[in-house]
Formats: C-alpha cells, sequence, structure tokens
C-alpha cells in the first residue's frame, strides 16, 4: 500500500517523469520521489528549499553500480580477452563522453531539472544518468537494473566499433600528427589522496591546444584514455575535413568540481 502511494503522479511533473521512465526505461517506478531526485541537479535547489535533495549522492550510487553492470557485461561478451583490454573497454563505455551521448540518445534533458544555462550542462546529463540507475537500483535491486542498462547499451552503442579502436590509441595518435605535421604532446600529471591511492592524469596537447584527457592508476591507462578521448571526438565529426585537428570531446574525469552540498535538517 505504502509502495502505491509514492508510486502515485500527484502533479504533471511526476506524471511526466513517470511516463517517460515507461517509455524509455520500460519500468514504472516504484518511488517516484526518488527518481524525481535523481533527475534534480544541484542547481535547481532553490535556497528556500535546502531539505530538497539534489542528485549527487544517488550519482555516486549509481557510478558504483554502473561499473559492475559494465563489467560483468564485458566478461560475459568477451570470455577469452585479459584484464587489460576488459578495463579499457569498460573505460570507453564509462567515459563522461560516452554516458553524456547515451543520456542524449534517450532524451533525458525531457526530465532533467537543472538551472544551468546549456552552454555550462556538459556533464549534467551524464551524471544524471548515474543518478538514475543509481535510483533504479535502490527501487528495482540490482538484477532489473543490469537488465535496463544492458537494453539501453545494445540499442544505443555498437560494441564491435567500439572494440575496433586501436589498442594502442597514443601511437595512433602521434602518428596522425606526424602525417599532419602537427605536435601532439601527452603532460601527465600525479594525483594523491583517496583510498585507492595515486592517480595519474593526462592531458593530450596538439599544437599546445588542450583536445583531450583521461584518468588511470597508471600513466600508460590515463595517456591511453587521453589519446581515445581525442579519436571519439574526431569520429563524431567526421565532416571536419581530414587535416582539422581533433577537438576536445568532454572526455574528463567522471567527477566535475561542484558546488558543496546542501546539508538536510535532521529527521
Amino acid at each position: 500500500m505504502l509502495r502505491g502511494l509514492f508510486s502515485r503522479a500527484r502533479n504533471p511533473e511526476e506524471r511526466r517523469v513517470r511516463a517517460w521512465c515507461r517509455q524509455t526505461l520500460g519500468i514504472t517506478p516504484g518511488d517516484l520521489p526518488l527518481y524525481r531526485q535523481a533527475l534534480r541537479h544541484v542547481s535547481a535547489v532553490a535556497d528556500d528549499r535546502p531539505d530538497l535533495p539534489d542528485n549527487e549522492r544517488l550519482e555516486f550510487l549509481g557510478d558504483a553500480v554502473l561499473d559492475a553492470i559494465i563489467g560483468g557485461l564485458l566478461f560475459n561478451t568477451y570470455p577469452d580477452k585479459g584484464e587489460g583490454f576488459l578495463t579499457r573497454m569498460r573505460s570507453k563505455l564509462v567515459s563522461r563522453s560516452q554516458l553524456n551521448t547515451l543520456a542524449k540518445h534517450i532524451q533525458i534533458e525531457r526530465v532533467l531539472e537543472s538551472n544551468l544555462a546549456r552552454s555550462h550542462e556538459s556533464s549534467v546529463p551524464g551524471n544524471a544518468l548515474e543518478a538514475l540507475i543509481g535510483a533504479l537500483f535502490l527501487d528495482k535491486g540490482f538484477e532489473r537494473t543490469r537488465k535496463v542498462v544492458v537494453k539501453l547499451i545494445h540499442q544505443h552503442f555498437d560494441l564491435k566499433e567500439i572494440e575496433k579502436e586501436d589498442k594502442d590509441g597514443k601511437s595512433r595518435l602521434l602518428e596522425w600528427g606526424q602525417k599532419r605535421r602537427k605536435k601532439v604532446e601527452f603532460v601527465v600529471k600525479e594525483e594523491h589522496g583517496g583510498p585507492r591511492g595515486k592517480t595519474y592524469v593526462a592531458e593530450v596537447l596538439i599544437g599546445g591546444d588542450l583536445r583531450g584527457t583521461g584518468r588511470g592508476v597508471s600513466k600508460k591507462t590515463a595517456e591511453q584514455e587521453a589519446a581515445q578521448s581525442a579519436f571519439r571526438s574526431m569520429r563524431s565529426r567526421r565532416s571536419t575535413p581530414p587535416d582539422a585537428a581533433p577537438q576536445a570531446d568532454g572526455g574528463t574525469p567522471r567527477r566535475p568540481a561542484r558546488r558543496r552540498p546542501r546539508q538536510a535538517p535532521e529527521a
């Protein structure tokens, strides 16, 4: 009975979210306020409503759930591939640019609450998608969430095409620069902190301009992710002349800087 109360749409916004979830995800929300929270960016929380939760905590949860789902999908899809290949494939599928692309495919902006200007929303759709996965996990459990995510992946991405990307993206990008007489540089920075120890952030500079970024637990992994970021951008701009430099594709670290989350009052 309580679940029925939570799933009942009480206003046009909730009816729109419920209809979108049915049409796009193939599920009927059992806890509508949870999905509303997942689709609410911190910028949409009014100063006089600090008790209204934004989607940052759900994004954290969805990030972990998504990693597990994609890891399982790749593990079963490629039984003969090693850990390095599986890690690279997962990195491509859960990169910020890919999540933003998937969010646009499913038209998440139709139900997204955000007061940011469109020009500043580069990471907002992908972040909301992760938060939505977190809400789905809490509402429906892991197995139902896994089925929804895997279906979306197969609907909107071609694993074979992603697999065709050269494993050594750095070498490809350097060769690309040599052929076009463009200077390609990789700059790697070391970061400390976090329970998993230090990480590395790589930047790709083409002609002195930043064109891609990548992150990893090793310098090589970070450089490969940065190179693939540049190539994904070139592939998305196939109308660009072949001698043009690759453009930045938003392949930035998974978690951009945000405002400090508001603290909800104690119950």
